[in-house]
This record gives C-alpha cells, structure tokens and sequence, in this order.
C-alpha cells in the first residue's frame, strides 16, 4: 500500500512557451469524460503572471483554479492537476487534501532545483526544455531504500510524525540508527521519495527537517527502541536482494 500516491501519471514542465503549452496539452490528454482539469497556484493573483494558463481557466467550464491558501489545496473535481511553479512541500499539500481526485498531475517548474528529488524519485514525463534534469540525482543508498520501505509500512500516514507518538518515535529512531551507522542520508532525496511512496502532507516535509537536523549533529527524541542488529537485518535483506 506504500505506493498509493503513485497510481496516476506525473510530468513535469519548463516554465517557458514550449513547457507551458506541452504542459496544458498533457493535461487535456488525460482529461475523461465528466472530468475538470485543476489548475493549481499558490496565491490566485499568481495566474495572471501567465497569460496561457489564465486563459485555459477564464474560456473553459471544465478547467478550475484552486490555490494553496485558505487551509490547503482543494481539487473539487476528479481530473488532471496542472500545478505551476509548485515545490515539493506545495505537492505533499496537495496529495494530503485532494490525492484521490488526481488522475493525472503535471508539474510546471520555476527553480528546476527544488524538484530535482521528486523528479527523481517519480520518474516524471519531461515536458519542454529538459536540459535541467538531463542528469538525474544519484540513487539512494540501498540500506537506506530498505529502511524507507520498512518505515513506510509502519507507520500511520494520516498521523503527522512531527508530534510525539508511534509515528514520530518510529521515523526518529531509524534514522538515528541509519545514521549512526554511518549510512548517507540526503534529507531532499528523501522528501523526493517519500512524495512518490505513500507520503503525504508535511510528512515528507518533516522527514526531511528530521534528516537535516540529525546531519547537523542533533539527535531528536525517540522513545522507542530498535533490535540492536537492525542495520545488520537491513544489510541482509539488500544482500538477499542483490
């Protein structure tokens, strides 16, 4: 089940004339009938920075606009979600509150950077220009993939890790083993995955802020405590893999 944000198709788009118009094309590919196409943006005067998306939601009684305020992202209308200049954080939003309504989600990008790990991770159509993800982020550490794959089926995700309980001590000690182990962990990549692989909400969010802080030398309270050969478990189940 730790696959349930993965089950539509992704894409992602270069903010220039070329990404902008594959971008309303791929959508409108996926749309089916009875279905509304989203266009997503943080603020809604942020539409009119684009005249082509301001007029795909102005001439058609089939495409909505929805932004990122007033408690989250609402899709109303099961169909394709067109985001524009959307970050990781702003897609794990978007997942928490209306993940069953996406049929189909395009990304147009405004700093190919902050989506260089869910670009990796989800594997997306490329649209436009793609010189910025010609050569895609490196694969997370096989322990680690391992580690994430088990915390992913453990924990609640409609329960936040970021507050004391089974969540948060399941996350924290893991990668407190991980990390002491001395396994590289990249807290982006991880967010990147973690978008891809069931997550959604501030969880992939606070996974990174976890992975950060324990990089930086801090060590978050975790109240439960891992078999003493959980590494070496993780280790034997790539091993067997392999």
């Amino acid at each position: 089940m730790f696959e349930r944000n993965g089950d539509y198709p992704t894409a992602v788009a270069s903010y220039d004339d070329e990404g902008v118009d594959a971008a309303i094309t791929w959508c409108r590919n996926h749309l089916q009938a009875g279905d509304t196409l989203t266009v997503w943006t943080s603020l809604k005067s942020n539409l009119r920075n684009c005249r082509e998306l301001e007029q795909l939601v102005n001439r058609n009684s089939n495409v909505e606009h929805t932004t990122g305020r007033a408690g989250g992202p609402q899709v109303r209308g099961r169909g394709p979600v067109l985001m524009a200049w959307a970050d990781m954080d702003d897609i794990g939003e978007l997942v928490r509150f209306s993940g069953p309504r996406i049929r189909a989600l395009c990304v147009i990008t405004y700093n190919e950077d902050n989506l260089n790990p869910w670009v990796a991770a989800a594997k997306p159509v490329i649209l436009g220009d793609g010189t910025a993800w010609e050569n895609p982020e490196p694969e997370l550490e096989p322990v680690l993939l391992e580690a994430l794959e088990g915390m992913t089926k453990s924990i609640n995700h409609n329960n936040t890790i970021a507050a004391r309980g089974y969540e948060k001590n399941t996350v924290v000690s893991i990668l407190l083993a991980l990390h002491d182990a001395g396994i590289p962990m990249d807290g982006e990549a991880m967010q990147g995955w973690a978008l891809t692989h069931g997550w959604s909400g501030k969880n992939p969010q606070h996974l990174r802020d976890y992975v950060t802080a324990i990089n930086n030398g801090k060590r978050p309270r975790a109240d439960r405590m891992l078999r003493s050969d959980y590494i070496d478990r993780l280790r034997e189940k790539v091993a067997a893999g392999d």
